[in-house]
């Protein structure tokens, strides 16, 4: 009887032995599934992310292809990147080209601030355009070429005031513009 209680003692100590060593030599692949499968959690949520986006895209893209007064070439006014030598050349053309002997537009100061991100994901640049005209008829004039829908960029307005005197000799005013891209 002692042999077979032997034996089985023998045997437990076998058992447990063999499952230490298992449990020795497979920790390293245990702590690769445990790995993986973090892994696989952080893809599958950034996964549900990319989709979620993908769904307010195309819900974008049905809006535009169903409204069709949106054309190709207005999209881009909000997509392409603007330099700061292109709207300098912009402005500084219109007052050159607009300009005659007994009224007149001129440049004071063109200021640009830095871009920020806005919540709608358009960056959005302040410029600060100070003028001096020589009438509300230039003043005027100029307000158009600015908020014009034909315009090369879309530029906004934030505030707007200037001297109503009625006076007949020139004045200056400041443009706060909001121009958005993306």
């Amino acid at each position: 009887m002692q042999t077979k209680d032997q034996n089985k003692l023998l045997f437990y100590f076998l058992v447990v032995l063999s499952i230490f060593i298992i449990l020795f030599f497979a920790k390293d692949y245990f702590n690769s599934i445990q790995e993986n499968k973090d892994s696989l959690s952080v893809i599958e949520t950034e996964l549900n992310d990319k989709r979620a986006v993908l769904t307010k895209l195309e819900e974008l893209n049905r809006t535009i292809n169903i409204n069709n007064s949106w054309g190709i070439d207005e999209i881009k006014k909000y997509v392409h990147e603007i330099k700061e030598d292109e709207l300098l050349d912009y402005f500084y053309s219109y007052v050159y080209n607009s300009r005659n002997w007994s009224w007149y537009i001129l440049i004071d100061n063109i200021s640009f601030d830095k871009w920020t991100t806005n919540e709608y994901g358009f960056n959005e640049w302040t410029i600060t355009l100070s003028l001096t005209v020589s009438d509300e008829y230039k003043m005027f004039e100029m307000l158009d070429f600015i908020i014009s829908p034909n315009s090369a960029y879309k530029l906004f307005i934030d505030n707007f005031s200037f001297p109503n005197d009625k006076t007949e000799w020139s004045f200056n005013i400041s443009l706060p513009l909001r121009i958005f891209y993306k």
